[in-house]
C-alpha cells in the first residue's frame, strides 16, 4: 500500500509538472507569433521582443525531449510537433536576419506571413489535451482504487471489530472462569487450612489427653525406681518405665510429623559445643561389645563450637543412629564428623557420615526411604517395628538446616547415610550447656530444700499430676501447697507469697495463662514469683504463649523428676536475688 501511494504520488507530481511545461511552450509559442505580427506590421522597434521570445521558445521546447525519450506512444505524434515548431522557429529567425541585412529598406511589402505561422499551435494544443485526459483519467481511476480501498477498509474494519467483540466476550468468559477457578482454588485452600488448624488442634487435644496419663506413668515408675525394691520390683518398674519410654518417643514422633507438615517447628539458633552433643548422643546407645563396635570421631578441623538447635541436630542424628542399631547385629556403626567447606560469607558446611554393617536396604525401597509411614518391607516391619516417620523426621530437619541427605546401601552389606547442615562457627560464646538426660539420673537430692528453702505452689487439675509432682518435690524435701485450677492459685498468691509456682495450662474456671497475668498484676516485681508452665499440648505455639503470659520457663508432660530438680536449680539464684532485694516487700 505505501509503496503504491508512493508511485501515484511521483506519476501525479511528474504529469502535472509535463502538463504545466507543455501550457508554458503553448504560451511561449503564442507570444513569439504576436511579437512576429507586431514586428510585420513594420513596427520594427519590436525586433528586440521578437528575439527575446525566440530565446524563451528555444528554451521552453526541451519539453518536448522527454515524451520522445519516455513515451512511445506519443512519440510520433511529438516529432510532428518539433518539426513544425522548428519550422516556425526558422521562418521566424529568417525574418529577423533579413531585417539586419536590409535595415531601413525592410518594408511590409517584403515581409511575408508564411504557412509555418501558427501550424505548430494546433498540434500541442492536441497533446495537452491527451496529457490532461490521461491526467485526468489517471485520477478517476485512483479514485475508484480509493474508494474500493475505503471500503475494503470498512469491511476489514468491520471484520476485525466483530472479532474484537468476539474476542472481548470470550476473554470476559475466560476472566469469569478464571476468577470462578481462583474462587474455588481459595475456598480449597480455606478448607485446607481448616483442615489443618482442626487436625493441629486434635492433635494437641490428643497430646494433652495421651501424655496426661503417661506423665503418671513415668513418674511413678521414675519414683518408684528411686525406693527400695528387690532385683525383680526393680526389673518389672524398668520394664514399665521402658514400655512407657518407648509410647512416648512413638507419640512424639507423630506430633513432629504433624507440626513439620503444618509448618510448626521454628529451630533455635544457639551456640553448641558439636563434640559434647555427639558424645551425650551416644550414651542413649548401647555399649560397645566384641560382636559390635559402636564408635564417633570428629575431625580436628570442626570447630568446638557452632550455632544451631542442640535439641533438633540431637534428634537427627539420635534417629540415624538408633535405625543402624535396630537394624545392626553384629560389625560395627561409626559416626565420621568433619567440614565439608567453608564459604566466604563464614557458612560451615559440617557433614556427617553414619556407617553400619547391618541388613541394608534394597535399591527399589531406597528412593521411597524418606518418605512418611514407609518401612523397607512388611517382614521388616513384622520384625522390627517402628512407626517409619523417624527417617522422615530427620530428613525434614535437616532440610531446614540447609543440609541435604545421601544413601548408599546394599543387602547384607549395610549402609551408609550422609548428610550436611549449614551453620556457622560461635567465636567467643559461652556454648549451651548439654545436660545429662534426666532418664540416667535415678536419684533425686534429698537435701536440695535445706540449701533453698522455697515456698512452692503447685498448680494443676489433674488429681494424678498433682500427686506426682508433690510426691518428686517432697522427694526433694519440700512441703507445697496445691490449687486445682488458675482462680484458687490467684487467690491463694495475694493471701501469701510464693517463691515457686509450677503452673498447668489447661485447666477449668481459669487456666495458666490468665492466672499467671492476674499473678504478674498483683506483684509489684515482674519476674517473681518464678513461674514454671507445665503442659501436655507441646504441639504448636504452646511455648511461646507462656513466655509471653509472663512464665519463665516450660517443662512439657510427662516430666521427669530430675527436671524439676533442674528447674529449681536453675531460678535458685534469681529467687534468692529478688528475696534479698524486695525483704521488706514481702514482710509487709
Amino acid at each position: 500500500m505505501l509503496f503504491y501511494n508512493k508511485e501515484n504520488t511521483d506519476y501525479f507530481k511528474q504529469k502535472h509538472q509535463l502538463v504545466s511545461d507543455l501550457l508554458a511552450l503553448n504560451d511561449a509559442l503564442q507570444n513569439t507569433e504576436h511579437a512576429y505580427l507586431a514586428f510585420v506590421k513594420a513596427n520594427h522597434d519590436r525586433r528586440d521582443g521578437l528575439s527575446f521570445y525566440l530565446k524563451d521558445l528555444a528554451q521552453k521546447k526541451k519539453v518536448l525531449d522527454v515524451f520522445t525519450d519516455e513515451n512511445e506512444g506519443l512519440k510520433s505524434d511529438v516529432l510532428a510537433i518539433k518539426n513544425s515548431l522548428d519550422n516556425e522557429e526558422r521562418f521566424y529567425t529568417f525574418q529577423l536576419s533579413a531585417f539586419s541585412k536590409l535595415g531601413t529598406s525592410f518594408s511590409e511589402t517584403e515581409t511575408a506571413i508564411g504557412n509555418e505561422i501558427g501550424a505548430t499551435q494546433p498540434l500541442l494544443t492536441q497533446l495537452i489535451k491527451l496529457e490532461r485526459d490521461e491526467l485526468k483519467s489517471r485520477i478517476l481511476s485512483n479514485e475508484d482504487f480509493y474508494e474500493r480501498l475505503g471500503y475494503l477498509v470498512v469491511c476489514v474494519g468491520g471484520l476485525v471489530f466483530v472479532m474484537i467483540v468476539v474476542l472481548y466476550r470470550r476473554s470476559i468468559k475466560n476472566l469469569e472462569r478464571q476468577a470462578l477457578h481462583d474462587k474455588e482454588v481459595y475456598n480449597a485452600k480455606l478448607n485446607a487450612q481448616s483442615a489443618n488448624n482442626a487436625k493441629t488442634e486434635y492433635l494437641g487435644m490428643i497430646s494433652h489427653e495421651i501424655r496426661t496419663p503417661m506423665n503418671g506413668v513415668l513418674g511413678m515408675a521414675n519414683l518408684l525406681m528411686q525406693g527400695s525394691l528387690n532385683i525383680d520390683q526393680r526389673e518389672y518398674v524398668k520394664t514399665i518405665h521402658d514400655s512407657a519410654e518407648s509410647l512416648l518417643r512413638i507419640v512424639n514422633d507423630i506430633l513432629d510429623f504433624s507440626k513439620i507438615e503444618v509448618g510448626k517447628v521454628n529451630l533455635e539458633k544457639t551456640s553448641l559445643n558439636i563434640r559434647d552433643l555427639i558424645a551425650d548422643t551416644f550414651t542413649h546407645l548401647p555399649i560397645s561389645t566384641e560382636n559390635l563396635s559402636i564408635r564417633f570421631s570428629v575431625d580436628k578441623n570442626v570447630p568446638n563450637t557452632i550455632y544451631g538447635d542442640p535439641k533438633r541436630l540431637k534428634q537427627v542424628l539420635l534417629n540415624f543412629l538408633s535405625n543402624a542399631v535396630k537394624f545392626t547385629e553384629r560389625g560395627s556403626i561409626e559416626l565420621e564428623c568433619s567440614v565439608i567447606d567453608k564459604a566466604e560469607n563464614e557458612d560451615l558446611r559440617i557433614g556427617f557420615v553414619i556407617k553400619d554393617t547391618g541388613i541394608g536396604i534394597a535399591e527399589d525401597r531406597v528412593k521411597s526411604l524418606f518418605k512418611p509411614f514407609v518401612q523397607m518391607d512388611h517382614s521388616t516391619m513384622r520384625k522390627y517395628g517402628g512407626t517409619g516417620l523417624g527417617l522422615n523426621i530427620a530428613y525434614n530437619l535437616i532440610t531446614m538446616m540447609g543440609g541435604k541427605v545421601k544413601v548408599k546401601s546394599e543387602v547384607g552389606n549395610g549402609s551408609v547415610f550422609t548428610f550436611f547442615i549449614v551453620t556457622k562457627e560461635a567465636l567467643n560464646e559461652q556454648s549451651h550447656k548439654i545436660t545429662k538426660d534426666a532418664a540416667k539420673t535415678l536419684f533425686l537430692d534429698k537435701e536440695l530444700s535445706v540449701n533453698y528453702p522455697f515456698k512452692i505452689l503447685v498448680v494443676d487439675d489433674n488429681e494424678i499430676n498433682l500427686m506426682l509432682i508433690t510426691k518428686t518435690l517432697s522427694k526433694l524435701g519440700y512441703n507445697c501447697k496445691k490449687a486445682s485450677n488458675g482462680q484458687i492459685a490467684v487467690d491463694m498468691i495475694k493471701k501469701e507469697h510464693f517463691d515457686l509456682v509450677f503452673m498447668d495450662m489447661q485447666m477449668p474456671i481459669m487456666d495458666g495463662t490468665n492466672a499467671t497475668t492476674e499473678i504478674r498484676k498483683h506483684y509489684r516485681i515482674y519476674e517473681f514469683p518464678v513461674v514454671v508452665a507445665l503442659t501436655a499440648n507441646t504441639l504448636g505455639d504452646g511455648k511461646d504463649k507462656c513466655l509471653e503470659a509472663g512464665m519463665q520457663d516450660f517443662i512439657a508432660k510427662p516430666f521427669k523428676p530430675a527436671e524439676i530438680e533442674e528447674v529449681i536449680r536453675k531460678w535458685a539464684p534469681k529467687i534468692i536475688s529478688y528475696k534479698s532485694k524486695h525483704q521488706s516487700n514481702f514482710l509487709s
